[in-house]
């Protein structure tokens, strides 16, 4: 189907925290983990995204030692996870033993991501049997669809921003069908890294770097590339929250304050 623009002017935005929406309840509930970090509610099935994560890479936001104990030994509440989903490799989404740990605690959760990532998690925990993992890695520009109970999630292969440490192995996640949920990782913030979307549902929720809707170039992008009806912003350095966000508002974005990881905020109120 044809994308639609949606226009940037005043979305629903969180920065660094996570969004929760009133109404139906088949609509996602994201709890803000750590980061790029989310725990994400769609029709049922609940998916840690980017998450857990130990040590990260600063100066962005990790989890509290007590939040750490929590997302290991799958404590509410992370105790009902489905699927771990991990877009790469970076310490900033992603810790082998960390997930290791859920694994071991969480017998129900599976691990979707690319191959590059499943072997480093089984490299440490090799016990694990391999039904635990879905590695995929579609062609680039294009993408892999599995399911999760009902709910399809669909791998998509975006390259990663330009850096020193590139992850060739670099994927998104679309969650979900008549509310699909989009997290892009660290996906390079250009038109033509999210073509792949033009035949798929469209984008409810999107879980962007706060880059993307820093300038009117970048917000025209993903009204153009993404068109998702709400955003909420994540990866924002610590030190810069208050910064960002006063630029945001700035403008004329609805931005909701910068919130605790491990909580839900309410951007309705």
């Amino acid at each position: 189907m044809s994308r639609r623009q949606t226009s940037l002017s005043a979305p629903l935005l969180a920065v660094a925290v996570m969004w929760q929406a009133g109404g139906p309840a088949t609509q996602p509930i994201v709890r803000y983990v750590a980061n790029a970090g989310m725990l994400v509610s769609v029709d049922g099935r609940h998916f840690l995204i980017d998450a857990p994560i130990r040590n990260g890479i600063e100066p962005y936001p990790t989890s509290s030692p007590e939040e750490r104990v929590r997302l290991e030994t799958a404590r509410p509440p992370y105790d009902g996870v489905d699927a771990i989903l991990i877009t790469h490799w970076h310490e900033d989404h992603f810790s082998a033993e960390a997930i290791a740990a859920h694994l071991s605690a969480n017998q129900r959760a599976i691990v979707i991501s690319s191959p590059e990532v499943i072997d480093r998690i089984r490299a440490i925990a090799p016990r694990l049997p391999a039904s635990r993992f879905r590695p995929y890695l579609p062609a680039p520009g294009q993408a892999d669809m599995t399911r999760v109970g009902d709910v399809p999630v669909r791998v998509l292969r975006i390259r990663h921003n330009p850096t020193r440490r590139l992850p060739e192995q670099h994927v998104g996640f679309l969650i979900g069908e008549t509310r699909a949920v989009l997290h892009v990782g660290d996906a390079d913030p250009v038109p033509g890294n999210f073509t792949v979307l033009a035949t798929m549902p469209r984008v409810d929720l999107a879980l962007l770097p706060y880059w993307y809707v820093l300038t009117e170039k970048s917000r025209q992008m993903v009204a153009t590339a993404i068109a998702p009806r709400q955003i909420v912003a994540m990866h924002l350095p610590v030190a810069e929250t208050d910064t960002l966000t006063a630029a945001l508002r700035n403008a004329a974005l609805r931005v909701s304050p910068p919130g605790t990881t491990g909580h839900i905020v309410d951007l309705t109120r």
